[in-house]
This record gives structure tokens, sequence and C-alpha cells, in this order.
């Protein structure tokens, strides 16, 4: 794939991506959102919450982050790979030499790269108007934030691959998305919620993005975070693993 019908592509599925109301909406509309009312509510001030060592706002970006990654990942991923599978869009690629892996790394690459733009755009908001506090170094942030992204993306990519009708990813997407949303921390804080709550989060992925992201921007040491580190890599792995099996046994072509 030569770098001018990567950049078409690419050209092609960003002016999609755009045209799709609920990819912007819930990337960039509802993180900001949740932003301005959660700090018009609690502010960020140092915060008996978190012991006073942050303030809600400071909490509530890495989990904003988390919930970003989770519109890319879990629903426009999976959704865009069935549409492009059931319209036959991969077949006539695969007539081309670009072909249709090209293809999906492109809309992978797109929807990571909206990821990061709205990440940026959340992080720049939360700066002006509250002043969070980002005590990580990014050189460690940046790396987690990529792993996090490889990790929900895996999922995304498993979903499309395991159920090839584009309803039913669509409604495994959703359900997905809307119970990791909820239970993870990435909305409503994990600190707040029952301990039976907060169990049944401890199994979500999403949970241990939002727990990484938030220690990282908190500047703990890494080292801390080794657990939700194995478990990002793992599902990052067996996810792209597993998905590319079901995708070259189903022949999506």
């Amino acid at each position: 794939m030569t770098v001018k019908s990567f950049s078409k592509t690419a050209q092609m599925i960003i002016k999609l991506y755009i045209r799709d109301f609920a990819s912007p909406f819930f990337g960039v509309a509802f993180p900001i959102g949740m932003i301005l009312l959660f700090g018009g509510i609690y502010g960020n001030e140092p915060s008996p919450l978190f012991n006073y060592e942050h303030g809600a706002m400071d909490a509530m970006i890495p989990a904003l982050i988390g919930m970003i990654i989770a519109v890319n990942g879990i629903m426009t991923l999976p959704l865009n790979l069935s549409e492009y599978m059931a319209s036959k869009v991969y077949k006539r690629f695969d007539a081309t030499p670009i072909g249709k892996g090209n293809i999906i790394l492109v809309q992978v690459l797109v929807y990571l790269l909206a990821a990061l733009a709205s990440t940026a755009i959340v992080v720049i908001v939360g700066k002006i108007i509250y002043d969070i506090n980002i005590m990580g170094a990014w050189y460690i942030i940046l790396p987690s934030i990529l792993l996090s992204c490889a990790a929900v993306f895996a999922i995304g990519f498993f979903i499309a691959a395991r159920f090839k009708s584009g309803k039913l990813a669509q409604i495994v997407s959703y359900i997905v998305y809307f119970v990791m949303l909820f239970l993870s921390g990435a909305t409503i804080p994990l600190e707040i919620m029952p301990e039976n709550i907060r169990t049944v989060a401890n199994i979500l992925p999403l949970t241990h993005v939002v727990v990484l992201l938030q220690s990282v921007f908190n500047g703990q040491p890494i080292g801390e975070q080794l657990t939700a580190l194995f478990i990002l890599l793992a599902i990052a792995t067996i996810g792209s693993i597993v998905g590319a099996i079901l995708y070259s046994q189903r022949k999506w072509a």
C-alpha cells in the first residue's frame, strides 16, 4: 500500500467518522459535557474522597479518557468493521492492490488517532477550566494510553470477528460498552460504589484502564500497577490473536 493510497483511504474513513453522529458525540462532546457537569458540582479542590491528595476533576479526566478509548474501540471499530463486511466493501478492496487487510489497518489507525485527538481535547479543556494537576511524566502517560487503546481495540476487533451479523455485533458492542461505562469508574468514581459493585467492576477491562490512567496521571510509580499492566497486555495480545483467527476462518471477504 503506497503512501498516496493510504492517505486517500484515511481521508475517506475520517470523513465517514465525522459524518457519523454517535462517534464524535460520545467521543468528544459527551466527555466535555461530563467535565462541565461534574466540574460545576465538585470543582477541583482537594477532596476527602481522594484523601485530600487531589480534586475530583484530577480523577475524572483520566477516567473520561478511558471512556473515549471505549467509544472508539468498542462502539465505533466493531460496528464499522461489521458494516464494511455486510456491504461487501472488503470483497471489493480484495480485488485491488490495497486489499482488505490494509483497509482494516487504516480503520484501526484512524480510530486510534481519533481517540488520541479527543484525549488531547479533554486534557486541554480540563487544564484550562479546572487547572487539573498532571503529576505524571508524559513518557509514562502516553505509553499507558496506547496500551489501554490496544486492549480495548482488541476487544472491539474480537466482537466484530465473532459476530458476523452487523446488528448482533451492534447489540453486543452496546451492551459491553454501557456495562463497562457505568461500572468501571469511567463516569461514576469507584470510590463511591458499594463493595459488591466494586468486586464486579474489578472483572471489567475498562476498570483496569481507568485505574492505570488515574495512577500515571497522579504520578504514582508505574510498578504499583503491574496487575493492570499485565491484564491489559494479555487482553491486547489474546484479543488480537483470537480475533485474527476468527476473522480468517469466517472469510469476511
